[in-house]
C-alpha cells in the first residue's frame, strides 16, 4: 500500500510542470499544522497531539492534492474499576494523499472546503508490541483564512478510520495550520 502512495505521489511531481504552466495563481505551496486526536469509540486510548506536513498542488481553480504525513501520539487508557494498566497510549504514524475541493491557494478572506484522503496508517503500542500497518481514509471540512497570496491560515475537522486486522482504530483529528504558496504575486 505504501508503494501506491510513494507512486501517486511521483505522479504528482511529474505533474507539476503542467500545473505551473497554468496561469491562475499559486498552484505549488507547503502546510504544517498541529492539534488534538481525539479516539472514537476505543476505551484503551486518550486524546493526544497530532502533528504533520504536507504539500499543495492546485489542480483545478477548485480542487487541490494534498500529499503528506502525520503523526499522532494518543495518551493513556483510564483506569477502569480503579485498575491502572500501566501502558501507554499508541502511535498512529501515516503517509498518504487528500484531495480539498475549493479552499483554492492565493485566494484571500474565508475559503470554506471538504477534504478527503487514504493513506497508510501504522499502529504501534510499545508497551503491548502491538504493530500494524494497514491502508485507511479519512475525511472532514475545513476553513481557509486568506492572509495574503503567498500565506493561508487552515482549520480542519477530519474523521480519521485506521483499519486493523481486528475492527479499526477511529479518531477525530482537530487540527490548525499554515500554508506558504510558492509564486504568489503580492
Amino acid at each position: 500500500m505504501k508503494q501506491l502512495i510513494i507512486v501517486l505521489g511521483l505522479v504528482l511531481l511529474l505533474a507539476a510542470p503542467t500545473v505551473l504552466a497554468q496561469d491562475e495563481g499559486p498552484k505549488l505551496g507547503v502546510g504544517a499544522w498541529a492539534g488534538m486526536s481525539i479516539p472514537v469509540i476505543q476505551d484503551d486510548q486518550e486524546s493526544g497531539m497530532v502533528f504533520g506536513f504536507m504539500g499543495r498542488f492546485k489542480v483545478l481553480p477548485f480542487l487541490v492534492l494534498e500529499p503528506g504525513f502525520s503523526f499522532a501520539k494518543w495518551g493513556a487508557p483510564e483506569t477502569i474499576e480503579g485498575i491502572d494498566f500501566g501502558i501507554d497510549g499508541s502511535k498512529l504514524t501515516s503517509i498518504g494523499i487528500n484531495a480539498t475541493l475549493g479552499g483554492a491557494p492565493g485566494v484571500p478572506g474565508v475559503k470554506p472546503f471538504f477534504v478527503a484522503g487514504i493513506a497508510s496508517y501504522k499502529v504501534k503500542n510499545d508497551d503491548t508490541g502491538y504493530d500494524e500497518s494497514n491502508l485507511g481514509w479519512n475525511a472532514g471540512l475545513g476553513i481557509g483564512y486568506g492572509i495574503s497570496p503567498s500565506f493561508d491560515l487552515d482549520f480542519r475537522g477530519l474523521v480519521v478510520v485506521a483499519p486493523q486486522e481486528n475492527g479499526s482504530k477511529k479518531a477525530l483529528s482537530i487540527t490548525g495550520g499554515l500554508n506558504f504558496n510558492f509564486g504568489a504575486s503580492q
